[in-house]
């Protein structure tokens, strides 16, 4: 006990950076390990404060005394090292052990709380400055000249503060969410919330995706033979917001009447307006909906039509998104095997969300056409809950593919006034893309020379983000008889690709 007592001593004369008065003859880790303890022991109530309740304990908090007591080992057995005292390390780390104790027991005080809790960068420089003089102060008495204290202060400093900088360690106390949860529901509290898109019953609309999906596919027009039909399957991926399901919804009614695809539409949508009728928009059910308009397809001859609207990342990936089903995410690959798997060969790919062009060089090839709403490195816009479509689903389906069967020309009609939009207000480029293989190119010309005159329909929005009077909500003006006016937006250079697609 003497032994402690001397250590405690001279390790609180050291907190006041004054010398110890002796140097104990033999010391052993208990000391430091008990030292480690008690000032963790001596911290709990700045801990408790700072906590919510209601509290628990933390089992994973004790990863903190033990970092610790590591880091002061090695600090000790460093200074004592650099000082010429290799014997001293347990010494050095129960000086610095209890040194420690007393910038703990000044946190504790109501006032330095206080100070703490509104200043948490300030109390660690103060505390960081704090110890650094300490250690330089102990190095000065150990070592036998100022350029060994000097390294030996360095080196106990940098082990004992730096890792910190580079860990975020768990505290001893944290707060009892199940308990709190619990509370919250016996004072009747927080019942109602629930998030953005979230479902009413999750269990029976999950249940319910195989049946929903297999009648969707047994209701697909069969293809026609020695007519190139277009397949039209459509994916909204977020439920938390109306503007891809509206674009989604809008798909069929444009297909049928400027496509000559009645009946050969299929939707994905995660929306908990349309749960109970329409398939969730989910990486599985796209892979058998891919795979059932492959069995129903002419596979050789007809085309499809794949359209998906979402966030994305620079992953790239596509957001998946329905409350509160936990979802994969789609990436480029996942959606190419999916495509290979069906056994689909001509495709056309559009796909509205940012850092969409990420997943151009996964899908290209020579019977595919694929078009993004933006490149690899930007984002699209018009999502968010602020329109009742993405600029680009506006642009390129009810402004586009409304007025031209081309959808090279919906896509320079599109690329033009998104690029117009952005412009005007002050946003970064999306810069829309377009990649189409040769064959494609042909075969869609063949298509679309085979499409009997269409009519524009009328975009309604399933669900009204915003009111809005313009052109997003009003019926579209009817096109010319051949159904194939050119805009007169200005053309795109050459080098984009041909313009009869």
């Amino acid at each position: 006990m003497s032994t402690l007592r001397t250590l405690l001593r001279d390790g609180l004369r050291l907190a006041l950076l004054r010398a110890p008065r002796k140097i104990p003859a033999q010391v052993g880790i208990g000391p430091v390990l008990l030292l480690v303890a008690l000032d963790a022991l001596l911290g709990l109530p700045r801990v408790w404060s700072l906590i919510e309740a209601p509290r628990t304990f933390a089992i994973n908090g004790l990863a903190g005394p033990l970092i610790a007591l590591a880091l002061l080992l090695v600090a000790g057995a460093a200074l004592a090292r650099l000082a010429q005292r290799p014997t001293l390390t347990f010494t050095v780390a129960a000086w610095l052990a209890t040194a420690g104790l007393v910038p703990t027991l000044a946190g504790v005080l109501p006032v330095a709380t206080s100070f703490a809790n509104e200043h948490l960068a300030a109390r660690w420089v103060i505390h960081v400055v704090w110890w650094c003089a300490i250690v330089l102060r102990l190095a000065w008495f150990l070592a036998p000249g100022i350029g060994r204290a000097l390294a030996g202060a360095a080196a106990a400093a940098a082990i004992s503060v730096l890792p910190w900088l580079a860990m975020d360690v768990p505290e001893l106390i944290e707060t009892d969410w199940l308990a709190h949860y619990e509370q919250m529901a016996a004072r009747g509290e927080g019942a109602d919330y629930r998030e953005p898109g979230e479902l009413s019953d999750p269990e029976a609309t999950f249940h319910a995706q195989t049946a929903l999906l297999e009648r969707a596919l047994e209701q697909l027009a069969p293809q026609r033979p020695g007519q190139i039909d277009l397949y039209v399957l459509g994916f909204a991926g977020d439920a938390s917001e109306g503007a891809f399901r509206n674009e989604v919804d809008f798909l069929p009614e444009l297909a049928a009447h400027r496509f000559d695809a009645a009946g050969r539409s299929l939707r994905l949508v995660n929306h908990p307006g349309s749960a109970d009728a329409v398939p969730l928009a989910t990486a599985t059910n796209l892979e058998r909906a891919l795979r059932g308009i492959g069995q129903r397809m002419d596979v050789d001859e007809d085309i499809l039509f794949l359209y998906l609207s979402s966030h994305g990342s620079e992953d790239p990936e596509l957001y998946v998104n329905q409350p509160p089903l936990p979802l994969d995410q789609l990436d480029p690959a996942r959606l190419r095997d999916a495509l290979d798997a069906a056994g689909i060969r001509w495709r056309v790919i559009v796909i509205s969300a940012c850092y969409s062009g990420g997943f151009i060089d996964t899908l290209r090839g020579p019977r595919t056409l694929v078009i993004t709403a933006a490149r690899a490195d930007r984002t699209s816009f018009g999502c968010g809950n602020s329109a009742n479509a993405t600029w680009f689903g506006q642009a390129f389906l009810v402004d586009g593919l409304n007025h031209t069967t081309s959808f090279r020309r919906a896509f320079l009609r599109a690329r033009h006034r998104i690029a117009e939009r952005e412009k005007a207000e002050e946003y970064d480029p999306s810069e829309p893309q377009w990649a189409a293989g040769e064959a494609i190119t042909e075969r869609l010309a063949r298509w679309r020379d085979a499409l009997p005159p269409g009519r524009a329909v009328s975009f309604i929005p399933s669900v009204q983000v915003v009111d809005d009077d313009s052109a997003t909500s009003r019926p579209a003006a009817a096109p010319p008889p051949d159904g194939d006016d050119e805009p007169a937006d200005p053309p795109a250079p050459a080098s984009d690709g041909k313009e009869g697609v």
